[in-house]
C-alpha cells in the first residue's frame, strides 16, 4: 500500500479557486516542492511496476484501517507527518512501514 501526502500547493490551489487562499503565499516555491513530490511518487510507482509488485495508492487523509486488508508493506511518501499518520494505523509491527521523504530540504529552504 502506498500512502501519498497531499502537498500544500494542492491544498492552497483548491483554496485559490474558491478565492480563499492567503495572498502572501510563495507560489513558485510551493509549486516547485509539489513537482519534486510528484516526481518522487512517479519514480516509486515505476520501480514497483518494473518489479511486478502489486500495489494500491491512497491519499494520506483518506487512509483508513480498511485499506490494510491483505497488505504486506506500507510505503508512506511525503514527510514526517505522512509517516506518522501511516504508522498510526499499524498494529504491533505486523506490517512493515517504509517512509520516503519526497521533498528533502533544498538550499532555498535553509
Amino acid at each position: 500500500l502506498v500512502v501519498i501526502k497531499q502537498t500544500a500547493f494542492e491544498e492552497y490551489s483548491q483554496l485559490k479557486l474558491r478565492g480563499q487562499a492567503p495572498k502572501a503565499l510563495r507560489w513558485q516555491r510551493l509549486e516547485s516542492r509539489y513537482h519534486s513530490h510528484k516526481k518522487c511518487v512517479e519514480t516509486l510507482l515505476d520501480v514497483l511496476k518494473a518489479n511486478n509488485v502489486e500495489y494500491s495508492c491512497v491519499n494520506r487523509v483518506e487512509l483508513d484501517r480498511q485499506h490494510l486488508a491483505d497488505v504486506d508493506l506500507m510505503i508512506a511518501v511525503g514527510g514526517d507527518g505522512t509517516v506518522l499518520s501511516a504508522a498510526h494505523f499499524l498494529d504491533h509491527g505486523t506490517i512493515p512501514l517504509l517512509g520516503i521523504n519526497s521533498d528533502p530540504m533544498s538550499e532555498e529552504d535553509k
